[in-house]
């Protein structure tokens, strides 16, 4: 009966054996470990983030609407709001249109502008009281509208480019305007000092000879242009200006 109960022992020695790994004689080598090689990291580089042109925001029509009324030769249109509001109203005829805004309440700036326009009609520190163009595409309908982004109450009188009153020789100002020179000559001078840093001036130029002119500069400047008056010129800036028709 012992020898039955020593196989079975050693058949439990065995097993523990063959698990763990040990083995029976002391004397045997053990085992040799190579390390796995370590990787040395590489430092991978940052790509330079390409600029992405950004465009000009699309002006949307304000959520409240004044009504002005119909603007025609000889006969104006007005309308009053306070803060951001669309200004409708309906030309008659083949005319621009001129938006007298009075912004004497405004605080920070005021901008005139239109539905889908990138660029606004004029913009200028509050309080003031200016002038703005529009309507100026013989694609413009009979029915138009601007928008009045502003803070605090304003109002707008709308009349035809043909009403604004004549001027002649040098004219001065400061922030936006229209005017309507009789002036016969072929050239203006413009003298301009900006209000600040990013300020700029643009000047818009229609002649009864039909040919329009675009001009302006950013930096205080003093310059001569080819500009065939009599016309209508409407100038966009926040900054002192001085226009004087030359020959």
């Amino acid at each position: 009966m012992g020898i039955r109960g020593v196989g079975v022992v050693g058949a439990v020695v065995a097993a523990v054996l063959l698990v763990t790994g040990c083995s029976v004689t002391g004397d045997a080598p053990a085992p040799n470990r190579t390390e796995a090689a370590r990787a040395t990291p590489t430092a991978t580089p940052t790509p330079t983030p390409t600029p992405t042109a950004t465009r000009p925001a699309i002006a949307s029509p304000a959520e409240r609407t004044v009504t002005a009324g119909r603007v025609a030769d000889g006969s104006s249109a007005s309308a009053s709001g306070s803060g951001d509001a669309n200004v409708a109203f309906t030309s008659s005829g083949p005319i621009a249109v001129v938006v007298e805004l009075d912004c004497s309440a405004c605080t920070g700036t005021a901008t005139v502008t239109a539905p889908g326009r990138m660029s606004p009609f004029g913009r200028a520190s509050a309080p003031l009281r200016a002038s703005f163009l529009t309507g100026v595409l013989s694609s413009d309908g009979p029915e138009q509208s601007v928008i009045v982004e502003a803070r605090g109450s304003w109002s707008v009188t709308l009349r035809s480019w043909n009403d604004l009153p004549l001027v002649s020789g040098a004219q001065s100002g400061k922030g936006p305007a229209v005017l309507f020179f009789s002036d016969d000559v072929s050239h203006v001078t413009v003298d301009y000092r900006p209000a600040g840093s990013g300020d700029s001036f643009s000047g818009r130029v229609f002649t009864t000879s039909g040919r329009p002119q675009l001009f302006g500069d950013s930096g205080a400047f003093a310059r001569s242009y080819d500009v065939d008056l009599p016309g209508v010129m409407a100038i966009q800036t926040n900054g002192t200006w001085t226009v004087t028709p030359t020959p």
